[in-house]
């Protein structure tokens, strides 16, 4: 699947220590340390830097179809000279 981020997770005090200039002059991709995975419930994403749950999604028992694939976009070698 190619990139398709609409609207990043982002941990609130990872935000908040961005957005206050705590974190000094970072981004928020660059400052953020996620970790994702499945669980007993469905999926959870958690915070690495602060050791906190971001979001816990609930599958309600559901399987929703998911797609692992690693697809990466072709370079058009022809394009780069």
């Amino acid at each position: 699947m190619l990139r398709e981020i609409r609207e990043p997770l982002v941990c609130a005090k990872c935000a908040d220590e961005v957005t206050s200039g705590a974190a000094g002059a970072v981004s928020m991709r660059d400052y953020g340390r996620l970790e994702a995975g499945f669980t007993a419930r469905g999926l959870q994403v958690w915070c690495l830097r602060h050791d906190l749950n971001v979001v816990h999604v609930d599958f309600a028992e559901a399987k929703p179809e998911a797609d692992f694939r690693c697809l990466e976009r072709r370079v058009n070698y022809s394009d780069l000279r």
